[in-house]
């Protein structure tokens, strides 16, 4: 049994790796975020790829980060393919934030800064804070779903198994070896320490919106103006590496052989999940809708609720497993380790619109029961319940590689998981390709038309 001790060193070490991500993932949110609202030659490339890698499932970074980081820098190169996937679970939604936050800055400011701002000091002191908000944020749902993934980055499985010092691996570890005591106690050091974090740090970056000293906004806007060009960079170099290295390995018949039968096992078992993760949104924006109308009848709810919704958002599904497991199992347990990701989505976006409900008009005619949902709730929280849907259905298709696997069950997640344990990359390869073409085939079509609907609803 792991002392007290080791389970804190673990839980330092892993904020120290998620720390270190979530400095190159604000960096580089920066830099994409303010290329692409300076550039539309920028934006028109870099938007549709963005879309598509918010998509792509952190097991699918597997490769990448074992050829690249572990195979080539074999000395650091295990700590830099953690921090890389930590990275990957944390960036696209910050540089989202930080591009529709310039994209929507008043006009007047924009203006103010071109005449009477050298372009230093417009970045130091009037874009850059003007993201700061949604950067805040972000910041919390990142970490959050980074938490949520620990596990995965800290063990990486592709034929052979890494594993780091950290609260992930170490819990991981204490479940393999029976030690339910170890796992327990990292688990409530992990819920602890997120919540205190939470509570004292991230909870005040959101309602304070602290700005950072004039000297460092100043230093940090040379990064911004020319950060752009230094991750263009980078990416090539990165991207040079795995070519380099693929090209070592040509591609065989047997590897297209094994890439087509992975393209045909993908496609059957995807019926499944989606099935799975339809029935999960179902119940979150059911939790949701009920999350919201308690709120709304007793405001004072809210803290408890944000609190509450910050501690599940923490806990990794593999935390969730043993207590889930104890009574119930394959296709209501997979269910189970779905839904807590997929209903902090939308209650986090449906608390938004408490706001919007009109309670004079409810209580001028005594509105209740189903009346009160179809015809108040609903329509006045539609667009945010819109939001809350696809941020979501991205991220229930992503948790899948790991409640599918722990739950036992047949589908996409549970082959994917499989596909990395046997070191099987070209099914790993056709899995990720599946899961990420039809959560961007879906994006386009139903949730574009949905947005339209919404748009629509509120004007």
């Amino acid at each position: 049994m792991w002392s007290l001790l080791t389970v804190l060193l673990a839980l330092s070490a892993t904020f120290i790796r998620m720390g270190a991500a979530l400095v190159v993932t604000v960096a580089v949110a920066y830099a994409v975020g303010y290329a692409m609202y300076r550039s539309r030659r920028i934006e028109a490339v870099a938007l549709p790829i963005l879309d598509v890698l918010q998509s792509v499932p952190i097991l699918g970074f597997f490769p990448l980060a074992l050829y690249v980081f572990i195979t080539l820098l074999p000395a650091v190169g295990a700590e830099l393919a953690a921090v890389f996937l930590i990275f990957t679970s944390m960036a696209w939604n910050l540089i989202f934030g930080v591009y529709q936050s310039l994209k929507t800055l008043p006009r007047e400011y924009a203006e103010y800064a071109r005449l009477y701002l050298n372009e230093r000091l417009s970045l130091g002191h009037v874009y850059v804070p003007a993201a700061l908000r949604s950067v805040y944020y972000n910041v919390l749902i990142s970490w959050a779903n980074a938490f949520f993934f620990i596990t995965a980055s800290e063990v990486i499985t592709l034929g052979t198994e890494v594993k780091l010092f950290g609260i992930g691996s170490l819990v991981v570890s204490a479940f393999e070896s029976n030690d339910y005591a170890t796992a327990y106690v990292g688990i409530a050091a992990g819920v602890l320490a997120n919540l205190a974090l939470y509570v004292f740090v991230l909870r005040r970056l959101v309602e304070e919106v602290p700005q950072p000293p004039a000297y460092l906004l100043e230093k940090f806007a040379i990064w911004v103006k020319h950060g752009f060009y230094v991750v263009l960079g980078g990416v090539a170099l990165f991207l040079a590496l795995v070519i380099y290295y693929v090209s070592q390995s040509p591609i065989s018949a047997p590897v297209l052989e094994d890439l087509w039968r992975g393209f045909v096992n993908s496609l059957l078992d995807s019926p499944y999940t989606l099935a799975r993760v339809l029935a999960v949104l179902g119940i979150s924006a059911a939790l949701g809708l009920l999350t919201l109308a308690a709120v709304v009848k007793r405001p004072r709810l809210e803290v408890g609720v944000l609190i509450a919704l910050s501690i599940l958002s923490s806990v990794p599904a593999v935390f969730l497993y043993p207590l889930f497991a104890s009574f119930v199992k394959g296709e209501a347990l997979a269910l189970l380790l779905l839904i807590p990701g997929s209903v902090v989505y939308i209650v986090f976006n449906l608390l938004a619109a408490r706001r919007d409900v009109p309670l004079e008009l409810v209580k001028a005619y005594r509105i209740g029961g189903v009346v009160y949902y179809l015809h108040v709730l609903i329509p006045a929280s539609f667009p945010y319940l819109v939001t809350g849907l696809l941020t979501a259905w991205g991220g229930a298709w992503n948790a899948t590689v790991v409640a599918e696997p722990l739950a036992d069950v047949t589908g996409l997640g549970s082959y994917m998981s499989s596909a990395a344990e046997r070191g099987d990359v070209a099914g790993l390869l056709a899995s990720v390709l599946v899961m990420t073409s039809i959560v961007v085939a879906v994006n386009k079509t139903v949730w574009k038309k949905l947005y339209e609907a919404a748009a629509r609803w509120r004007s």
